[in-house]
């Protein structure tokens, strides 16, 4: 009995081991088929937007081909479809960087033409109010040089004498208020000068972006030649697939996959051009952000 518990310890470590080694086994071969499963969905996600009638002159074609040529046209046609896709991407990320771009645009146009609007009308405002303060001063100066002209034109000595006193003490007063008034207005005059400037200095470097913009409308044009081109190309593809030649089949293929690929970087032009303008506003974005509010 005792010989008989020894040898079953001896077997537990054994088949222990024979059970997780086992089940590991059928652990790498899910995770293997699972790989391999996601990885042939993946292939045959890619590929060209066919009809009903194209893709079953295409799956005839593949059908009727020895094993070597089937991979080759296969993977011909997955190329094909990978440039499509990255230009689907190209493509949206150009419209999410122009319609971004186009928003900030905008809001830098506003704040621009906002600039230093509010020392502007504060200066305004303090003019207004120095003008305010000072006016009964003017008021009763401009009165009492009409009664002094009254006084000399009736040559009443006594009563010149008194206006002459009382215009010649406000003289001073009046001299400071107008100065005082003058240097404001000059003040105000210089911010205004300075905003003007300010305001043709960063729309000149908005203005930065013109340049991009311009390249961007160039490579529009390309990118259409290249649509077209893809197009033709597709056709062809079509139009070989129903003669079945093997030979012709593979050959439109390359030159589809040569338009597609021209296709998408056309579009990555365009996003690194629209990546361009978009690094111009924000210099004058940051422009705006430091100057002193």
């Amino acid at each position: 009995m005792m010989e008989q518990s020894n040898v079953r310890r001896r077997q537990l470590p054994s088949l222990t081991h024979l059970i997780f080694g086992s089940r590991l086994l059928i652990g790498l071969v899910i995770l293997f088929s699972a790989g391999t499963i996601y990885f042939a969905s993946s292939v045959e996600a890619a590929g060209i937007d066919l009809g009903v009638t194209a893709q079953k002159a295409w799956d005839s074609v593949l059908n009727k081909a020895d094993a070597q040529t089937k991979l080759t046209l296969k993977q011909a046609y997955e190329k094909v479809g990978n440039w499509k896709a990255q230009e689907q991407v190209w493509e949206q990320k150009i419209k999410t960087l122009h319609a971004a771009n186009t928003a900030e645009l905008e809001r830098l146009r506003v704040e621009i033409r906002q600039t230093d609007d509010a020392k502007v009308a504060a200066l305004a405002e303090k003019v207004k109010q120095t003008q305010a303060r000072y006016e009964p001063l003017f008021a009763l100066y401009s009165s009492v040089n009409r009664q002094l002209d009254a006084a000399k034109a009736i040559k009443n000595k006594e009563w010149s004498a008194a206006i002459r006193t009382q215009a010649e003490t406000l003289r001073p007063v009046v001299k400071l208020a107008r100065e005082d008034i003058r240097i404001k207005k000059k003040e105000l005059a210089e911010v205004r000068k300075r905003k003007s400037a300010e305001i043709k200095r960063l729309r000149a470097m908005v203005a930065g972006a013109d340049s991009a913009k311009k390249q961007i409308q160039t490579a529009k044009k390309q990118a259409s030649l290249a649509k077209e081109r893809y197009s033709n190309a597709l056709q062809q593809f079509k139009q070989s697939t129903k003669q079945s030649q093997t030979s012709r089949v593979l050959s439109s293929l390359n030159t589809l996959a040569s338009a597609a690929e021209k296709c998408a970087g056309t579009k990555q032009n365009i996003h690194t051009l629209e990546q361009k303008v978009s690094t111009t506003y924000v210099k004058v974005r940051q422009e705006i952000a430091k100057r002193p509010k």
